[in-house]
Protein backbone atom coordinates (compact mmCIF):
# COMPACT_ATOMS: atom_id res chain seq x y z
CA UNK A 1 0.00 0.00 0.00
CA UNK A 2 1.59 3.00 -0.95
CA UNK A 3 2.09 5.86 1.46
CA UNK A 4 2.05 9.97 0.28
CA UNK A 5 5.53 11.31 1.06
CA UNK A 6 6.09 13.72 3.97
CA UNK A 7 6.12 17.41 3.63
CA UNK A 8 7.70 20.24 4.56
CA UNK A 9 6.21 22.30 7.16
CA UNK A 10 6.66 26.34 6.69
CA UNK A 11 9.10 25.70 10.31
CA UNK A 12 11.43 23.45 8.41
CA UNK A 13 10.19 20.20 10.34
CA UNK A 14 8.98 16.73 8.04
CA UNK A 15 4.88 15.92 8.43
CA UNK A 16 3.26 13.34 7.30
CA UNK A 17 0.25 14.12 4.59
CA UNK A 18 -2.94 14.99 6.44
CA UNK A 19 -1.42 15.83 9.72
CA UNK A 20 -0.35 19.14 10.95
CA UNK A 21 2.67 20.04 12.63
CA UNK A 22 3.05 21.61 16.35
CA UNK A 23 3.30 24.58 15.25
CA UNK A 24 0.41 24.55 12.89
CA UNK A 25 -1.44 23.25 15.98
CA UNK A 26 -0.57 25.95 18.03
CA UNK A 27 -1.31 28.80 15.55
CA UNK A 28 -4.56 27.33 15.26
CA UNK A 29 -4.83 27.18 18.52
CA UNK A 30 -4.54 30.92 18.69
CA UNK A 31 -6.55 32.06 16.13
CA UNK A 32 -9.56 29.89 17.37
CA UNK A 33 -8.99 31.99 20.30
CA UNK A 34 -9.06 35.04 19.38
CA UNK A 35 -12.06 34.47 17.09
CA UNK A 36 -15.52 35.87 18.04
CA UNK A 37 -18.34 33.96 19.16
CA UNK A 38 -21.03 32.88 16.67
CA UNK A 39 -23.48 34.59 18.64
CA UNK A 40 -20.84 37.70 18.59
CA UNK A 41 -20.94 37.31 14.51
CA UNK A 42 -24.34 37.66 14.44
CA UNK A 43 -25.66 33.84 14.61
CA UNK A 44 -28.05 34.56 17.44
CA UNK A 45 -31.70 33.52 17.94
CA UNK A 46 -32.54 36.14 15.09
CA UNK A 47 -30.64 34.69 12.85
CA UNK A 48 -32.03 31.42 13.44
CA UNK A 49 -35.91 32.58 13.39
CA UNK A 50 -34.93 34.10 9.86
CA UNK A 51 -32.71 31.30 8.40
CA UNK A 52 -35.60 28.97 9.36
CA UNK A 53 -38.25 30.84 7.54
CA UNK A 54 -35.65 31.21 4.25
CA UNK A 55 -35.52 27.35 4.21
CA UNK A 56 -39.06 26.82 5.05
CA UNK A 57 -39.49 28.33 1.17
CA UNK A 58 -40.35 25.98 -1.80
CA UNK A 59 -37.77 27.51 -3.61
CA UNK A 60 -35.10 27.12 -0.94
CA UNK A 61 -35.87 23.47 -0.11
CA UNK A 62 -33.21 21.67 -2.16
CA UNK A 63 -29.68 22.59 -2.58
CA UNK A 64 -28.06 25.37 -4.18
CA UNK A 65 -25.11 23.61 -5.47
CA UNK A 66 -27.67 21.15 -7.20
CA UNK A 67 -26.16 18.00 -5.70
CA UNK A 68 -29.77 17.05 -5.05
CA UNK A 69 -29.92 16.82 -1.17
CA UNK A 70 -32.18 18.78 1.23
CA UNK A 71 -30.99 22.05 2.74
CA UNK A 72 -30.29 22.28 6.09
CA UNK A 73 -28.50 25.74 6.78
CA UNK A 74 -28.35 28.70 5.27
CA UNK A 75 -25.14 30.02 3.62
CA UNK A 76 -23.44 33.51 2.56
CA UNK A 77 -22.80 33.55 -1.02
CA UNK A 78 -20.35 36.04 -0.46
CA UNK A 79 -18.44 36.02 2.64
CA UNK A 80 -19.71 38.75 4.29
CA UNK A 81 -17.30 39.49 6.96
CA UNK A 82 -18.07 41.37 9.59
CA UNK A 83 -20.50 43.74 7.33
CA UNK A 84 -23.98 43.17 8.94
CA UNK A 85 -25.73 44.98 6.41
CA UNK A 86 -24.40 42.27 3.63
CA UNK A 87 -24.87 39.37 6.77
CA UNK A 88 -28.99 40.69 6.59
CA UNK A 89 -29.27 40.71 3.04
CA UNK A 90 -31.31 37.60 1.73
CA UNK A 91 -30.38 38.28 -1.78
CA UNK A 92 -26.90 36.69 -0.28
CA UNK A 93 -28.08 33.94 1.38
CA UNK A 94 -28.68 30.63 -0.42
CA UNK A 95 -30.00 27.42 0.69
CA UNK A 96 -27.02 24.59 1.09
CA UNK A 97 -26.57 21.01 2.83
CA UNK A 98 -24.71 21.45 5.58
CA UNK A 99 -22.56 18.98 4.98
CA UNK A 100 -20.73 17.60 2.40
CA UNK A 101 -21.50 20.99 0.43
CA UNK A 102 -21.14 23.54 3.24
CA UNK A 103 -18.72 22.12 5.68
CA UNK A 104 -16.46 21.08 2.93
CA UNK A 105 -16.67 22.12 -0.69
CA UNK A 106 -18.47 25.45 0.12
CA UNK A 107 -15.72 26.19 2.87
CA UNK A 108 -12.78 25.25 1.24
CA UNK A 109 -13.22 27.23 -2.05
CA UNK A 110 -13.57 30.64 0.89
CA UNK A 111 -9.75 29.88 2.02
CA UNK A 112 -8.40 29.47 -1.25
CA UNK A 113 -9.94 33.13 -2.01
Amino acid sequence: MPFKPRRVCSCGKLVWAGELCPCQVKRKAEADRLRPTAHQRGYDSKWRRESKEFLALPQNRFCACGCGRIADCVDHKVPYRGDMKLFWDRSNWQPLASSPCHASRKQSRERQQ
